[in-house]
């Protein structure tokens, strides 16, 4: 075991030396090296791992490079108040507070999610703004189709939900949509919005406020009415939900601060001119007497194969026969049905 006693010791026994009296530059360093020694001692340091060594090396290497200084972060706070559909979220208690600031963070620390957000919100939002104003219906649902999506109408849940905004079958077909073999309307943004709608207007009636309508979109309206009748509460905010649709709400507030100041949080994107602009198409009305290949189709339009699938993700039937409203990629087209 180190001594750190005999260590100074035998370091000091070096000033007898002839040759050391006669160097004043190196006693006067000696000196200091045993005034580290006995700050060591002074400390409790024992081994010359962590101790006089581990000292001595410090005062021999000379000062320290300077740190380089961390970059500024972006002021990564709530504001002072937060709105969802026109309701205010009580940012005085301290649950709901709490509760809105983790789905922030978890969001605003995705930078790359979140420029595809607002990259595909170029793409959707002008479209949907513009349905739900002409429905009545508050412009903030458009960040509940962000947090189901993430703007991708291909999305498909585990459960079996589908589209911008995340249709289950039975719900899809209950608002006037079609599902089956063949067709699968939840998979075209326009159809799948005309739902939404529908489906929107029915829960308010229902629940008389937004937080309860998103919250049940999320849930379901039966489970949310059960949770309501054993608790006795109204307040989105005070019931005690499964977790999913607890952070649902607070989820859709976050994303809407998140992108409304995206600049104050460093996240601006540059969409790059000329691209996520909405697709442009015709539509039309076929009747195939016999069944085509969609690699037919497609050549018989002057289009390519992979631009009329994407256009028409709704159309499941390969190879295709009877009547189809077809997107078609230009105005200019040719007359399929022979």
């Amino acid at each position: 075991m180190f001594n750190s006693r005999v260590y100074i010791k035998d370091s000091l026994q070096i000033s007898r030396r002839e040759d050391c009296r006669k160097d004043r530059p190196f006693m006067a360093a000696l000196v200091e090296y045993a005034k580290l020694l006995i700050l060591a001692l002074s400390l409790g340091f024992s081994g010359p791992e962590g101790g006089p060594r581990a000292l001595i090396e410090a005062w021999t290497a000379g000062p320290a490079a300077e740190a380089p200084r961390p970059a500024l972060r972006p002021d990564f706070r709530l504001p002072e108040k937060a709105t969802l559909c026109g309701e205010a979220l009580d940012l005085k208690k301290r649950s709901v507070y709490e509760r809105l600031e983790l789905e922030f963070l978890r969001a605003v620390n995705q930078p790359a999610q979140v420029a595809l957000w607002q990259r595909r919100a170029a793409v959707y939002f002008p479209f949907i703004e513009a349905k739900l104003k002409a429905a009545g219906l508050p412009d903030d649902l458009k960040y509940l189709a962000v947090a189901e999506s993430d703007l991708r109408p291909e999305v498909i849940s585990p459960a079996g939900a589908l589209g911008l905004w995340q249709f289950m079958p039975a719900t899809a077909v209950r608002f006037g949509l079609t599902v089956n073999n063949k067709i699968d309307q939840r998979r075209l943004p326009e159809t799948l919005m005309s739902a939404a709608e529908a489906y929107f207007k029915f829960l308010y009636g229902k629940f008389g406020n937004w937080a309860l309508t998103m919250a049940a979109y999320n849930s379901g309206e039966n489970r949310l009415s059960r949770a309501i009748a054993a608790q006795g509460v109204r307040d989105y905010y005070q019931l005690d939900l499964p977790r999913e649709t607890e952070r649902y709400v607070y989820r859709i507030a976050a994303i809407k601060v998140i992108m409304e100041n995206a600049p104050q949080y460093g996240l601006a994107a540059e969409i790059p001119a000329g691209r996520y602009r909405p697709a442009k198409f015709s539509e039309k009305r076929i009747n195939l007497k016999k069944a085509a290949a969609w690699a037919a189709i497609a050549r018989q339009y002057g289009c390519d194969y992979k631009e009329l699938r994407l256009l028409n993700p709704h159309i499941l039937q390969s190879p295709m026969s009877g009547s189809f409203t077809l997107r078609l990629p230009s105005q200019d087209v040719k007359n399929l049905a022979r």
